[in-house]
């Protein structure tokens, strides 16, 4: 994990639900690791054999796995359509946003997410990070050149539909694109 995943990752993932146990994370942790990250995961994506067995699609999203140590949970989550989709939050969970924005409706009960009546609502960009608890009641939408890394306490149940080799492979293109203009210094929204 410590070599994939930024350090503070880590510190974002013990925190607990109660704001007072929010960890101090200097400025300066969190800023600078989108192209490193880009690399490392870039390399890990070129080792990787065909895993559309594990890949899975849920909640408007690609989960592509990476490897995880800990018992934790890796993934690439690639947009797949761009609608507020529910997200059942089952464990900790820390999106590290790399191209593209993903906005967030988190509501206080579930009517209000029924009804569409968020009680905190923001969107991320590029280099931005959010953490959700267990059992949060949310939703996000993705802009359609989004891709996230997704950690999580537990793996996430592969509770999405089986993809086919085309909706795989494209997954994987679109993520290797966007990671290789990354390490190159290109934003995503640069490249033809």
């Amino acid at each position: 994990m410590d070599a994939l995943l930024p350090a503070f990752v880590d510190r974002l993932l013990g925190q607990g639900p109660d704001p007072c146990e929010i960890p101090e994370i200097p400025v300066s942790a969190t800023a600078g690791w989108l192209g490193p990250l880009a690399t490392r995961v870039l390399s890990v994506v070129e080792t990787i054999t065909d895993q559309r067995v594990q890949a899975f699609l849920a909640h408007g999203y690609v989960y592509l796995p990476l490897p995880a140590p800990d018992g934790r949970g890796v993934y690439l989550r690639v947009a797949s359509h761009s609608a507020m989709e529910p997200w059942p939050v089952l464990t900790t969970s820390v999106v590290l946003t790399i191209a593209g924005t993903v906005a967030v409706e988190m509501y206080q009960e579930v009517d209000d997410s029924l009804a569409g009546r968020p009680q905190y609502a923001r969107s991320f960009g590029p280099e931005q990070v959010f953490a959700v608890h267990p059992d949060t009641l949310c939703a996000t939408q993705s802009s359609p050149d989004g891709v996230q890394v997704l950690t999580t306490v537990l793996p996430t149940p592969r509770s999405g539909e089986p993809l086919t080799e085309d909706e795989y492979a494209a997954a994987v293109y679109r993520v290797y694109r966007t990671l290789e203009g990354l390490r190159h210094g290109t934003p995503a929204g640069d490249r033809s």
